[in-house]
Parts: structure tokens; C-alpha cells; sequence
């Protein structure tokens, strides 16, 4: 006893997280003499006082207190069924795999060490189970269960459950007969109840097993047999006809339009009357709203082609039905060529020229299918120039027009973009004359260190056409060995020198100084490890408004084995530190066995002062499901945290409520006399808990646009109306049920330019009274608004504002996009990747650093105080806390109007501007910034044409808030309406959609961003692992339709789901999408980023998702290969590569096409590369080339001859 005693004092009983092998667990008092060995307890090891153990040589005692996240991993793999376990390392040196899962390097390892997932298969290779070893939060089993009908359709699709019993991996026998249902009847804390825990699918009764109906899980959303009244989305199918559009509640006439192409490529577009009977095909798509007739419904038209011709909405203008049909019209080679809008009446008649300019979308391509030309609503011309490698050169915007200049983009043998600039060209030159120039001189540049021949030294010689004139962007990859590297940013030990195919270091340009002789350019250098990780990079600031190279952070990450961060150390720079860092952020981050994000640490020095606290921002908790139930703010001992936040969500994985002593929100969708069941949401509820005082009731109308807030407190907004693309005509707002604004919105014909508001009160509140006019430069930019006071606005080359007169306000960007200072009057704000410095052009001081979960402002010289944001279900911040008194006290409260308008503002401490979606305020616009754009909140339109407007968004104003649903939608940049603040809630399902889809196509996923995201993570695992049982049950049988994901795609955000038919699966696909599954699992993807959506410091980033990521947001093209004789399609394909925009807001495509034309098909001149369309995100890719392979099988029998994935 007396040796132990020594032993056990002497390492101080060895109180340490550990990794245990090799060792037995404790569980009661050890008593007499233990065998040899090693002894671990999760909590603590008591020795009763006949124990004693006395060492010998070779023979030895350990005890040790392992981390409870860390059990030991159990399997018991049932040896009576088919079953295939995939084990994923989560730490390093498992070289020795061994002939079973328990042999090798995996034997008597932990769960914080080795992942497990187990599939089973039925006789005829089909998923039945699948279990993920220990995979909850508690270290349970997490089940997938599968079932098939006689017709070996999955007609039900199950919830995940965790079980109750055995947490081995084993198979559940009665996980269909009880298990499951055992578990949503009386789940665990955090899970919503519910006794239909499935989605029930209903198959048309034929060979083309067609989806009728689609339930969800929930007894709402379950299908009434023989009946239309359940809460589902439904499909019919059928063809058009020749009914009268008068009788709208049966006509299904299509208006035939078709395109000439001229000699100087232009299109003329013609109508011949309609077609005819049954020669389209007609998909309907019903919501969960849906209750009859037609209103609330979607129709897409498809021709015998495969195009979509025609898109058709339906809503009641009262009691008449309204119908808005968006035509697709296509040239005789299958080009895009013009895009009608509803309110472009292409029902009734051709469009006239004003209509197509001002509401219509317009396409041209040269003789090699590119796109050349294009007008889209609100904006002039635009035009591009391609070489002999089908890669965009030469871009022009209508304001570039009239100053005769260009955006060059070069790129090296590799088809990477190394250079952007600007060309001023002197004069007009026709396009077949630019594309001659670049013909004739060599396609691509290349590396030379010591060349400094451009206005900037560019270590590349040359010779592509033309020479820019202004340098906008310098990229640099493979090595460092780069001309006037500033020598501060050269690291030669500590990382790796394997840096082919990276981009090692990038130089770009200030926009408002690109007029100067020599622009301002600023250094990003990026340095790696040889997992190709970015473990060091130095970022050039512009604090002051001057180069200099003192003034820049340099950002230190590290990793886990699953490429997860685990910490991240920024130091700040500036020329006033001579060498020493002014501000140094640490950031630390630990994960969970499963890589959910568990804690977030942060601490902050200031120069050579003691550094701050090690402060806790957040720590998570999870429900079995993986969802988040728990995020404590704020701690310095890791016990006491001031405040804690609560959520519910409700069977479909929707948030029903967020709940924080400071702030509570109850949402409702399909309860209350105004039910929702399709994910809009019909009432809101906020305050504090127990005292939910104040609430919003919402309608809609059948397009799940807004029509009414109606507030408890009294400030509404209510009877609002749109056109027929949904820009708004008339608003109304009342605040404490006063009238204060009743807005008449005018458009001029055939516009969605604003060209007044009207408002008929006497209040100054919100919008001034009186008439408001505005006015629009070339590329639709707002550049007048009196109602504000703004008589002109200058924009830069990305459509950014720089100058603001009437307000005296100046904007600095640099060529990519990002915001660098603000300068109003003689006050400027300086901004730095999060951390924000206020003062006058010659001074300023950092007024706060931005933080995950709010903002770090300094106390004095040595601290900060701490405040965090509570926010809804949009991100909105609602209440500000801060801790710099050690007591939580609250210090600002923000209500908003249903679009965002202020209602009312306490603050008791420097104000935080980042309020609506957590975008920044501009207090003397009275508009948000939201990246790409500026939003008016008292009007609820932007201020800028959408820059992704032709990505699916063709039926709507470009002008529009998020689809103008802003109590469900946000806008995370100002490009795209996104799933709104309240991810969490869908995260699960996202992440399972993200992994799942990525496995069964593209296969390229990298960590997924999903802002708010704190539980996709764990949907990414079960996606990736049942994406590959589909895989292997598609080896064994050759498939059996869609037998995947347990909750499928993510859920619908408002608009209905038109279904498309299963696919078959093939032996060729199952094989790539096991592997694909296997990648990704490998790989650590779906690492999730636990923020409260909180714009971050460089410190808090996770990777970018690349082009190829499911996730990415990206702009895509797609395109095919075909034969140049027959015009027969060979394959189709997406790419990212460089699908991004240039400096003038004109796409970019990347060089996949000619890629894949000179090594897949080896340069062979019977085919060419067709350019087909241009599409939102990765996610909008993948499913359009899904689109395009099943339309051309369902025509031809078979896919195209060389289509490897996706197969129809």
C-alpha cells in the first residue's frame, strides 16, 4: 500500500486527459492485489484499504483519469449478417490495419481515437442498418435503419435514433419494431417528440416509379390516403394544352417562341403562335400549403429536348388568380438565348424592345458557342472575349463601355489566373477584331522571377494580349521565389517546401488609387504543410490609408488529424509597434469524438503588456441527435458561464425556440388560427422566459411572400403588395399603431428601377414624407436618393460605393471586394479583418475586435471587456451583454421591423452597429452592408442588381430582398438568399445532403461553412456513411433507385419542390460513390464551424470551401463535350475552377473545358467543348448536370457515350 501511495503521489495521480489502450476500466473500489496492468476511470479510482500491490521488474501498475469523451471503443459486428465496417484514424501512426476492425492497429482503441461505422446489407446487397459505433454526444450507437417495399422502393424513410441498449456496433433487430419508435416517443433531453419519426414516400404505380407525394417526418406532414388534404409536396405529370388563358384554372397553353442568329451573332427573337397539344412535358410541384386550385403551385414545361421552356407560379390578387410564366428560349444549336420574365406578359405577345431591355435576360455566343454578349434586367451590355482555350480574357461592363475599357485576365500553362488588370483601349474595337489580336499571340504567360517589365513588378514574361494598363491582382504559385517579396514575410524552416499547385503569394491592388501611376498593392503570402494545410500566412493591412510593409498580421494554425483547427495565433502589426506585435489573438478550439465543435477559447494581448484572461466564448452542447440543445457564453474558470442559451426544435428539425435569461424567441409554423406548414413561419414570440410579451403575426402570400407583421407592441407592417416579379407597390408601417409610413412604390414601364416613393403621412419616420426620387447609373446601381439627402454615388469597378455625395462619406476597397476604410467627414473607420480602429485619417485607435460571439472592446491597457450578441432565428443581434464588470450586464436591446427597420434601440455602451443579419449599419445612410451590396431596410429593396440573379432567380426583381421572405430568409453577402439565420435548425439534414450528394457525384467536399452551423458536422459523417452503403448496395445490385439519405435533401426553403424522378443506380456509380464516401470520411470533412454567424478575425476562420465543395458558393458553369459534325453530346460537366467574376462584375469561366478536351479526349479535333450555362453554387451545379444527364437518357435511352458521373 505504501508503494502505491508513493507511486500515485509522485505523479500526482496523473489527473490528465489520456489516450487509453491497452487497459481496464474502473468501475468500483479496487480491492487487494490488481494484476499488472494499466486501470482507467472516467471520473475517479478509489482504493479500498486492503489493496496493495507491490512492483516488480516487468511488472508494473498505471492508473490513470481518462477524458469521458474518450470510452473505449465497443464492437460486437454480427457475424450472421453482410456487413462492411469502415474505420476512420483520428490520430496518426495506424499503419497496421490487420485482417478484421478489432485487429491491428485498431485493436483496444478509444473513441477519440478511431471512428467506426458498420453497414448491413440484406441478400440482395441493399443498406438495412447502419451504425455509427458510439457516435452520439454519450457515446451511443447512432442508427440508420433502411426498408423496402415488394418493388424494392424505400417508401419509408426513417429517422436516426440512438439506442437504448447495446452501443456496440451491433446489428438492432428490433430497431423497425420498437427501437426507434421507443426512442422518439420518450427521447432524450433536447430531441422532439414524435410518434411518425419517417417520411413517407408515394411512388406513381407504374415502371417509371415517379414520386406522387412526399411526406416528412411529423404527424402533419404525413399522407391521408385517397385524399389531397395532407400537409405534404406533391407532383403530378402530364402535358400542356391548347386551353385559353382565360380560363385559368385549367389553362396549360405555352407561348412558341424562337430565335434567329444573325451574321454579327445578335438573336432575334419571334413568336409562332403556340405549341401544340401535348408537346411539352409538365411537371406540377405542390407545397405543404397547398389546399386546391392552382394557386401556390409550380409548373415547369420541359420540350422533347430535355429544355425547360417555360416556368409557371400562380397567386390570387384577391380573388383572382394571377398567373407568372417566366419563358426559356433557346437558339438552334441549344444555346440560352433570352429569358422572359413575367412581367414581360410573354403569354399574351412578343415582347417589345423596351420590355426585353428593361425586364428580359439576352445571350449571345460566337461561332465556338461562348458567350459573348449578355443583358441582363437593370444593366447595360456586357461583353467578353475568349482565346483558343475557350478562357475569358478580355470583360466589359456598360460603364467600361463608355470609356472604351477592359478587364484583362491572364493566365500560366495551367490555365491559372495569374494577373487581372485593367486595358484602356483608346477606342472601339469590334470583338471579332479583340478576338483576332488574342488569337495571334501566345495563349498563355509564364514565370520569370527577375522580369519587373508591368506598371508593377510581376516576375512573369508577358506576352499574352493585350498589355494591361493598371494591375489589379498578382498571383503566385508553386514557390516563393517571388521579385520584391517584402523580406518580413519570407519563413524558410517550419514549413513545407511541397508547395506545387498552391498559391504561395498574391498582390492586390487599392481601387481607389488604381487611377495613381503605381495603384497601392497590397501581399497576401500563404504558407503550408505537407498535407498542403495553410499553417502560416501574412496578410498586408492598410491602417492609414498608405503601403507599408510594417503594417500586416501574420496568422499561425494548427491542426488535428482530421485537418480540423485546434488553434489559431494572429499577431497585428502596425508601423507604431516597430517590430512588435500591437494586439496578439489567440484562439483555441477542442472537438468531440465525432468532431463536433466543443469549446472556443480566446485570449488577447495587448503588445508587451500581461495578456487578458483565457476566456471561454462558447461552449456546446448536443443532443443525441447531434443537434445543438446548449451554448454556454463566457467563462474564465470553465464552471461558471454568464449566460446560458437553450434550444428546441420541432420534429423536422425546424427551431421552436432559443432561450437565454437575457432574451427568449418562440417560433411557430403549423400551430395558431394561421398555420404554416411549409417552413414559413407563422408566428414569432419574444422576450424573456416565462415572459414572451411580445409577438409577431405573419401572412403570406401564395409565393411565401410577406404581407403582413402584425405586432403586439403596435408596429406593423402590413398591406404589402408586389408586381409581378415581386417588386413591392405599396407598404405600410405603423409604430405603436400609428401610422408613420404608406408608401406607394412607382416604377417606370416595363422597369423594376425605382423611380419614386411616395409616402402619404406627415412623419418623417422611416421613409421622409412626400416624393421621393431615384435614379440608376448603367450597370443598375443606385446613384441618387433624395429621400436620404444622396445626390450622387460613385461606384468602383466592382459595383462598390466609393464616394457618397450629399453625405460626405468615402468607402476604400481593394480588388477582390473587401472593405478597408470609411471615411465620414473627417471620422474614419479602419477595417482589418475584424478588428475595427475609429478616428481621423492621422489617428485612430481600435475601438473593438470582432469576436465569434460578439465583439472584445478594450477596457484599458492590459484587458478587454467582452460583449456578446443573443440573437433570433435570423441573426439578428436582439440583446448585447457585456462582462467587464465580472456581472453580466446588458447593454444594448434592438427590435426590428419585419425588413429590417429599427424600431427601437437601448444601448449603454459604445453602440454595436452590427445589428440586422449581423450586418453593419451605416447610422448616416440609414443602409446596411452586406458585402456586395447595400440594403435599404425602410424600403426593403437593395440598392444594386443581384450579382447572381441569372442563377435561378430569372422570375424575380434583382432588386428584391431574400425572395421578399425576410422573416425565413437572409442574405449572407448580398449575392444569393440563403437558409436564413435560424441554420441551426436544418444543419442535420444539410449536412447529411452535403456529404450524401457530394459522394454520389462530384465527389470533391471540402469542410463545410455554414455560418451559424453548429451540428452540420455530424450530418456530414452520416451523409458520407450513407452515401457509402448506397455505393456498395449499388455494387451488389445494381441499384435500387434512391435508397440514401434518412432525411434527404435539406429541407425546402419556401419554394415548391417539383420532384423528379428516382434514378437507377449503377454498379459503375456505386463503386465512386463508396469511394467517394470513404474520402471523405477519411479526410475529416464536414468539419463544422460553431459561430453565432458573428462576421469573424482571420483567427476564427476554418478553410474556404473550394469550387468543388457541395458547400462552396461559388459561381459554376456547365457545359459538354460534343461532336462537331452530329452536335451529339458526349458527356456533360461542371466546373468551378475559376467560375468567379472579375473586376467588372462580368463572369468568369475557368479552363476545365479545354482540360478535359486535350487529356481526356487527347486533343481530338472531332469534338469541341460547348459552354451551356452559368449557375449559382455547387449544390445548383451538381443538380443541374444530374438534370441534363436525365433528360438526355429519358430521350435516347442511355446516357451520353462518355459520361462517367452522374448516371441517370
Amino acid at each position: 500500500m505504501k508503494n502505491i501511495k508513493r507511486r500515485l503521489l509522485a505523479f500526482g495521480l496523473w489527473l490528465i486527459t489520456f489516450s487509453v489502450r491497452a487497459q481496464t476500466q474502473v468501475t468500483a473500489p479496487m480491492t487487494g492485489t490488481p494484476t499488472a496492468g494499466s486501470y482507467f476511470s472516467y471520473s475517479g479510482i478509489t482504493l479500498s484499504p486492503n489493496f496493495s500491490f507491490t512492483a516488480t521488474a516487468g511488472s508494473s501498475l498505471s492508473l490513470y483519469i481518462a477524458n469521458p469523451d474518450c470510452q473505449q471503443l465497443a464492437n460486437s459486428f454480427n457475424q450472421n449478417q453482410n456487413y462492411i465496417v469502415t474505420s476512420v484514424p483520428r490520430v496518426g501512426n495506424m499503419k497496421n490495419v490487420g485482417s478484421t476492425p478489432n485487429s491491428g492497429d485498431f485493436i483496444n482503441r478509444t473513441t477519440c481515437e478511431l471512428m467506426q461505422t458498420v453497414q448491413y446489407f440484406d441478400g440482395l446487397g441493399r443498406p438495412l442498418q447502419t451504425v455509427q459505433v458510439q457516435g452520439s454526444p454519450l457515446s451511443k450507437d447512432v442508427v440508420q435503419a433502411f426498408a423496402y417495399d415488394q418493388f424494392g422502393r424505400e417508401v419509408q424513410k426513417y429517422l436516426p435514433y440512438v439506442t437504448a441498449g447495446s452501443n456496440d456496433g451491433s446489428y438492432k433487430a428490433n430497431a423497425l419494431s420498437g427501437g426507434q419508435n421507443q426512442f422518439y416517443t420518450a427521447p432524450p433531453t433536447g430531441v422532439a417528440t414524435t410518434t411518425s419519426p419517417f417520411a413517407i414516400t408515394n411512388f406513381e404505380p407504374s415502371p417509371l416509379n415517379r414520386i406522387l407525394e412526399q411526406g416528412a417526418a411529423g404527424a402533419d406532414w404525413q399522407p391521408v390516403a385517397n385524399s389531397t388534404t395532407g400537409h405534404t409536396q406533391k407532383a403530378v405529370y402530364t402535358t400542356n394544352n391548347v386551353t385559353a388563358l382565360t380560363d385559368t384554372a385549367n389553362t396549360m397553353l405555352a407561348a412558341l417562341y424562337t430565335v434567329t442568329i444573325n451574321a454579327n451573332q445578335s438573336r432575334t427573337l419571334a413568336r409562332n403562335g403556340n405549341y401544340g397539344a401535348g408537346q411539352l412535358y409538365v411537371t406540377i410541384g405542390k407545397d405543404e400549403n397547398w389546399k386546391s386550385g392552382r394557386g401556390g403551385t409550380t409548373e415547369e414545361y420541359k420540350d422533347k429536348e430535355g429544355h425547360v421552356v417555360l416556368k409557371r407560379t400562380f397567386n390570387y390578387t384577391g380573388t383572382t388568380l394571377q398567373i407568372l410564366s417566366t419563358y426559356y428560349v433557346y437558339d438552334d444549336l441549344g444555346n440560352l438565348a433570352f429569358v422572359l420574365a413575367p412581367r414581360a406578359l410573354a403569354d399574351i405577345a412578343l415582347p417589345s424592345t423596351v420590355l426585353l431591355n428593361n425586364l428580359c435576360y439576352q445571350y449571345r455566343y460566337d461561332e465556338r458557342n461562348r458567350l459573348t454578349q449578355k443583358k441582363i434586367p437593370g444593366k447595360g451590355w456586357e461583353f467578353t472575349v475568349y482565346n483558343k482555350l475557350d478562357q475569358p480574357v478580355l470583360g466589359q461592363d456598360s460603364l467600361q463601355r463608355q470609356s472604351n475599357q477592359w478587364t484583362v485576365t491572364k493566365y500560366d500553362a495551367l490555365g491559372r489566373v495569374i494577373m487581372t488588370g485593367l486595358w484602356n483601349a483608346g477606342s472601339v474595337y469590334p470583338l471579332s477584331t479583340l478576338q483576332t489580336n488574342i488569337y495571334g499571340v501566345t495563349q498563355w504567360d509564364t514565370r520569370d522571377q527577375t522580369n519587373n517589365t508591368t506598371s508593377y513588378p510581376s516576375g512573369y514574361v508577358l506576352g499574352s494580349y493585350p498589355v494591361i494598363t493598371k494591375t489589379l491582382n498578382i498571383n503566385y504559385y508553386d514557390d516563393y521565389n517571388i521579385p520584391n517579396l517584402p523580406v518580413g514575410y519570407l519563413v524558410t524552416s517550419g514549413v513545407s517546401a511541397m508547395t506545387k499547385g498552391l498559391l504561395t503569394a498574391s498582390l492586390t491592388a487599392v481601387l481607389n488609387t488604381i487611377t495613381n501611376a503605381t495603384p497601392d498593392m497590397l501581399w497576401d503570402v500563404n504558407y503550408y504543410d505537407d498535407k498542403g494545410r495553410n499553417i502560416w500566412s501574412y496578410k498586408q493591412h492598410y491602417l492609414g490609408g498608405t503601403v507599408n510593409a510594417a503594417n500586416f498580421d501574420v496568422v499561425l494554425s494548427t491542426y488535428n488529424f482530421n485537418d480540423q483547427v485546434t488553434s489559431t495565433n494572429r499577431r497585428h502589426f502596425t508601423t507604431a509597434t516597430a517590430g512588435t506585435p500591437k494586439l496578439t489573438i489567440i484562439n483555441q478550439y477542442s472537438y468531440d469524438h465525432m468532431g463536433r465543435k466543443l469549446t472556443t477559447r480566446e485570449q488577447i494581448q495587448n503588445g508587451t503588456q500581461a495578456a487578458d484572461v483565457n476566456a471561454i466564448l462558447s461552449k456546446v452542447d448536443y443532443n443525441e441527435l447531434g443537434q445543438v440543445w446548449k451554448k454556454h457564453l463566457h467563462s474564465t474558470d470553465s464552471t461558471t458561464f454568464k449566460q446560458d442559451v437553450t434550444y428546441g426544435y420541432n420534429e423536422r428539425g425546424w427551431l421552436l425556440t432559443s432561450s437565454a435569461p437575457l432574451f427568449a424567441e418562440a417560433l411557430y409554423y403549423n400551430t395558431g388560427t394561421s398555420k404554416q406548414y411549409n417552413g414559413n413561419i407563422a408566428y414569432q414570440y419574444w422576450g424573456t422566459p416565462g415572459s414572451l410579451t411580445k409577438n409577431y403575426a405573419y401572412g403570406y402570400d401564395q409565393l411565401n411572400r410577406l404581407t403582413a407583421a402584425t405586432a403586439s407592441t403596435g408596429n406593423h407592417e402590413n398591406g404589402i403588395t408586389y408586381d409581378m416579379i415581386g417588386n413591392i407597390t405599396a407598404l405600410n408601417r405603423y409604430s405603436n399603431s400609428t401610422l408613420i409610413d404608406q408608401l406607394t412604390y412607382t416604377y417606370p414601364t416595363g422597369s423594376s428601377q425605382l423611380q419614386a416613393v411616395t409616402d402619404a403621412t406627415a412623419s418623417d419616420v422611416g421613409q421622409k414624407h412626400g416624393t421621393a426620387g431615384y435614379t440608376y447609373d448603367g450597370n443598375g446601381n443606385l446613384i441618387s436618393d433624395n429621400s436620404k439627402g444622396i445626390s450622387n454615388i460613385a461606384y468602383n469597378l466592382l459595383n462598390l460605393p466609393q464616394a457618397i455625395a450629399g453625405k460626405s462619406t468615402f468607402y476604400t476597397y481593394d480588388a477582390t471586394g473587401q472593405k478597408l476604410s470609411r471615411l465620414i467627414g473627417t471620422a474614419k473607420t479602419d477595417y482589418i479583418e475584424g478588428i475595427q480602429y475609429d478616428g481621423t485619417a492621422s489617428s485612430s485607435t481600435i475601438s473593438f475586435i470582432q469576436t465569434e460571439e460578439g465583439r472584445a472592446l478594450p477596457k484599458d491597457a492590459s484587458t478587454y471587456n467582452y460583449e456578446y450578441s443573443l440573437t433570433d432565428h435570423l441573426g439578428n443581434s436582439r440583446v448585447n451583454f457585456d462582462t467587464g464588470t465580472g456581472t453580466t450586464r446588458q447593454v444594448q436591446v434592438d427590435d426590428y421591423y419585419a425588413f429590417g427597420m429599427e424600431i427601437n434601440t437601448s444601448v449603454a455602451s459604445p453602440k454595436n452597429e452590427y445589428l440586422y443579419n449581423k450586418k453593419e449599419l451605416q447610422e448616416n445612410l440609414g443602409l446596411y452592408d452586406y458585402g456586395a451590396r447595400f440594403y435599404d431596410p425602410v424600403i426593403g429593396r437593395w440598392t444594386s442588381v443581384d450579382p447572381l440573379v441569372e442563377a435561378g432567380q430569372e422570375s424575380t426583381t434583382p432588386y428584391g430582398y431574400v425572395f421578399n421572405n425576410p422573416i425565413r430568409l437572409t442574405d449572407p453577402n448580398g449575392k444569393a438568399p440563403c437558409c436564413g439565420g435560424f441554420s441551426d435548425d436544418i444543419d442535420l439534414v444539410t449536412g447529411i445532403a452535403h456529404a450524401y450528394l457530394s459522394d454520389v457525384t462530384t465527389g470533391n467536399l471540402s469542410p463545410a461553412q455554414y455560418g451559424n452551423s453548429l451540428v452540420g458536422g455530424f450530418g456530414e459523417k452520416v451523409g458520407h456513411i450513407v452515401a457509402f452503403g448506397q455505393g456498395l448496395s449499388e455494387i451488389g445490385s445494381g441499384g435500387t433507385g434512391a435508397v440514401g439519405g434518412v432525411l434527404g435533401a435539406p429541407e425546402s426553403l419556401g419554394a415548391s419542390l417539383v420532384i423528379e424522378a428516382p434514378s437507377i443506380a449503377l454498379i459503375g456509380h456505386g463503386a465512386w460513390t463508396s469511394k467517394n464516401a470513404v474520402v471523405g470520411l477519411l479526410g475529416g470533412n464536414g468539419v463544422l464551424n460553431a459561430s453565432s454567424g458573428q462576421p469573424t478575425s482571420d483567427q476564427t476562420s476554418n478553410k474556404e470551401p473550394n469550387g468543388n465543395s457541395l458547400s462552396s458558393q461559388k459561381e459554376q458553369h456547365g457545359y459538354s463535350v460534343r461532336d462537331k459534325k452530329t452536335d451529339e453530346i458526349k458527356e456533360f460537366g461542371i466546373s468551378g475552377q475559376t467560375a468567379k467574376r472579375d473586376a467588372t462584375g462580368v463572369f468568369k469561366s475557368s479552363p476545365r473545358i479545354s482540360q478535359k478536351l486535350s487529356t481526356k479526349y487527347k486533343g481530338n479535333s472531332s469534338v469541341y467543348g460547348k459552354f451551356e450555362t452559368w449557375l449559382k453554387n455547387r449544390a445548383e451545379a451538381v443538380q443541374w448536370e444530374k438534370d441534363q444527364v436525365t433528360d438526355y437518357n429519358n430521350k435516347n435511352g442511355q446516357a451520353p457515350e462518355n459520361q462517367k458521373r452522374p448516371k441517370p
